[in-house]
């Protein structure tokens, strides 16, 4: 076989890392994607360029004239208070989209097309709200001021899933508004520290992961400054190798923003969003200043990390999943109010998030009234159902498993005995006792 002298192969090894890199890039085009694979980004980077506000036609009900001329009143307002653009993108986010679900992904890779900087305010098909600010002079969102956003006028979800578009347009009209009205500061770039996999490659199963016990995880993530700084230093370069590059924020909440709850979720979409509130509380963990919720968020983390981590796609372990949303979830809780005792999840559906009062609900006592206490934590709006005498078995969480979906009260295990946190102040310590963990 002809070999190249050394000198011509150094040139071929460096381009070859090169593209690679290339390819590492967010926003960048892999080797093989379909030339489709980013039409719906260009779109609406088009549409964008003539008119701030986009509403695709598959959710042309979401505004109505008089809302979308308000809402471009709106957006005209936050830009010259800003002194950068401001766009609203009203569009469906499937999981088999470009963005896989994930909307801060999509105003993520929407940017990177256009390569216009400014404010970007999306609402999908649920009602959900999402925002990004590229190069805004604006003091940046912090991964705490979200955590309970769902309560507040710019809800980042709407008030009845029922109908996500009601006062969406007050929604957006108030999450433009508190943009514009948060402090000046230097215009900073976002990340976003997970890309979505490659279009077309969202089911393909990788290489399963070195074991790593979550308490060895969170004490090298509580590490000191030194150690925080070499583990940066290699973390990113692994990522970017691995998984195209950096993402962006957070909390999302949007950090997340908390995911809209659903009454059937599928495996996927448990696994898509049980990683987005790790990361979240993750986050938090390396920035929240706090004494009496540290310890609590920390054994939430060991717990949801291990609960995920074996979890995997087993659809017998579905609940599992849910369990490491629920402890995810409750340990931001914890360092945001700094409490020792987060309350316990609304045991409808306990993807609803924290409960806000406990009564007896009727409805559900005659078949799940052994899983249920007689004074069963609820959500605002599972309370307010309960009131109009609306809420009843269908709004119960079912779980995805190997004989189809069935009520989280009817699947037997520590989330059952323990009713989610609902009997007492062991929940957590129970949990790590069915892991086997001290």
């Amino acid at each position: 076989m002809r070999r190249f002298p050394v000198v011509l192969r150094f040139p071929v090894v460096l381009a070859a890392l090169v593209l690679a890199a290339l390819a590492a890039i967010p926003g960048a085009a892999a080797a093989g994607e379909p030339p489709h694979a980013y039409h719906r980004l260009d779109r609406v980077g088009a549409a964008l360029a003539k008119d701030p506000l986009f509403v695709d036609p598959d959710v042309a009900q979401a505004l109505g004239a008089s809302d979308r001329a308000r809402l471009r009143a709106a957006i005209a307002g936050t830009a010259r208070r800003l002194g950068t653009p401001a766009y609203v993108v009203v569009i469906p986010n499937p999981g088999q989209s470009e963005s896989q679900g994930r909307d801060d992904a999509f105003l993520f890779m929407l940017h990177d097309r256009t390569r216009r900087d400014g404010l970007y305010v999306m609402a999908d098909a649920h009602g959900d709200l999402e925002s990004e600010a590229f190069n805004v002079p604006r003091r940046g969102r912090s991964p705490l001021d979200d955590l309970d956003e769902e309560d507040e006028p710019g809800a980042a979800t709407p008030a009845d899933s029922e109908h996500p578009f009601a006062g969406l347009a007050d929604r957006i009209a108030r999450r433009l508004d508190g943009y514009a009205a948060a402090p000046s500061a230097s215009p900073t770039l976002p990340r976003l520290y997970s890309s979505p996999d490659p279009f077309g490659q969202e089911n393909t199963l990788r290489p399963d992961e070195p074991e790593i016990t979550a308490p060895l995880l969170t004490g090298l993530l509580l590490a000191g400054p030194a150690g925080a700084a070499v583990l940066y230093g290699l973390g990113i370069g692994v990522l970017a190798l691995r998984r195209g590059g950096p993402r962006s924020s957070p909390d999302r909440p949007k950090a997340g923003r908390h995911a809209r709850a659903r009454t059937k979720p599928s495996m996927r979409w448990l696994r898509r969003n049980g990683a987005k509130d790790l990361e979240r509380l993750r986050r938090l963990l390396a920035t929240a200043d706090t004494r009496r919720g540290r310890a609590y968020a920390v054994s939430a983390y060991d717990a949801a990390q291990i609960l995920y981590d074996d979890a995997k796609d087993d659809e017998s372990k579905a609940i599992d999943l849910v369990g490491a949303i629920v402890l995810a979830r409750q340990g931001c809780v914890a360092l945001a109010r700094d409490i020792e005792a987060p309350p316990s999840p609304c045991l409808v559906n306990p993807l609803h998030g924290r409960s806000v009062v406990r009564k007896r609900v009727r409805k559900l006592e005659k078949d799940h009234g052994g899983a249920l206490p007689r004074q069963c934590p609820l959500c605002a709006n599972c309370r307010d159902l309960d009131k109009r005498q609306a809420l009843d078995e269908r709004r119960l969480l079912r779980i995805p498993g190997p004989g189809g979906h069935r009520p989280h009260t009817l699947v037997p295990g520590v989330w059952r005995e323990t009713a989610w946190g609902a009997h007492g102040k062991t929940f957590l310590p129970r949990v790590m006792r069915y892991l086997g963990v001290d």
